[in-house]
C-alpha cells in the first residue's frame, strides 16, 4: 500500500517534466527489478533504459534502494499527521485504521496486485529485506515519538513504544506475505472485501487485546486425578 503521486495541474512546465522524469525512472526500475531480479541491474542499466545520465538518477533517488522504496517518508508522514490530526473521541487505533481504509480505497490496483508487485521486486535479494525491515522500524520509532509527545512521556517508556508497535504491526500485517495469500484464496471480485475483514479481525485482536485469547481450557478434574495416579504408580 503507499500514497499515489497526484501531479497538481498547477506545475509549471519544469515541474511537470521533473516528475515525468521521476515516473520513468520510477516504473523503469521496477520492470527492470521485476523481470531479471533487484540485484542483477545497475543503475546505469536503468538510466540507459530512460535515456539518461546514472547521475541524473540520483538527483532524483538517493540510494538504488530509493527506486523501490520511494514513498517511505510520504507514507509515514500521512500515517503521523493522521494520528496527530484526529479528533475528539478518535483513539490512534482509530486513526490508523481509517488511514489503511483511505489507502486501499485510493489504490489505482486491487491490494493483492500491489503487494504481489513488491514481493516479487524485493525477492531474495538482502539488500531489499533489509531495507523493508528498517522501514517498519523507523515507521514504529517515529509513531512512539509522536506519541510520547502527546502522552508527555519519554520516547522510549514503555506506553507509547507498545502503543507504536502495535500500530504498525497492523499495517505491517496487511503488507506481508500472508497477507497476499490470505487475499489469494478469495475469488478477485471477494478480495477487497478479504482485505477489510483481515482489517477487522486485526482491530478487534489489537483493541481488545490479547491476553485472553486462546486460552486453552482447564483439563476435566477426572482426567487430572488420573494423570496425578499415573504420576504416582510411576
Amino acid at each position: 500500500m503507499r500514497c499515489r503521486d497526484q501531479p497538481s495541474l498547477r506545475l509549471g512546465l519544469r515541474e511537470r517534466k521533473k516528475l515525468l522524469t521521476r515516473q520513468a525512472i520510477l516504473d523503469t526500475a521496477r520492470t527492470m527489478f521485476e523481470q531479471h531480479g533487484y540485484d542483477n541491474v545497475t543503475v546505469s542499466e536503468i538510466a540507459d533504459a530512460v535515456n539518461i545520465s546514472a547521475k541524473t538518477v540520483f538527483v532524483y533517488f538517493p540510494s538504488k534502494e530509493d527506486l523501490v522504496f520511494d514513498s517511505d517518508d510520504e507514507v509515514c508522514e500521512v500515517l503521523l499527521n493522521r494520528i496527530r490530526d484526529r479528533p475528539a473521541g478518535e483513539t490512534p487505533l482509530d486513526a490508523m485504521a481509517d488511514a489503511v481504509r483511505v489507502m486501499m480505497s485510493e489504490s489505482d490496483s486491487p491490494p493483492v496486485a500491489e503487494l504481489d508487485r513488491m514481493h516479487r521486486m524485493v525477492g531474495t535479494s538482502l539488500t531489499l529485506q533489509s531495507r523493508w525491515r528498517l522501514m517498519w522500524e523507523k515507521f514504529e520509532r517515529s509513531m512512539a515519538e509522536a506519541l510520547a509527545s502527546e502522552l508527555g512521556e519519554h520516547p522510549h517508556a514503555p506506553r507509547p513504544s507498545i502503543l507504536a508497535a502495535q500500530l504498525i504491526l497492523l499495517l505491517r500485517s496487511m503488507a506481508s506475505e500472508q497477507f497476499v495469500g490470505y487475499l489469494r484464496a478469495h475469488d478477485e471480485p471477494n478480495q477487497l472485501a478479504a482485505a477489510a475483514d483481515w482489517l477487522d479481525v486485526s482491530l478487534e485482536l489489537i483493541g481488545g487485546g490479547i491476553g485472553e485469547f486462546a486460552r486453552r481450557p482447564a483439563a476435566p478434574a477426572s482426567t487430572a486425578a488420573d494423570a496425578g495416579s499415573v504420576g504416582s504408580r510411576g
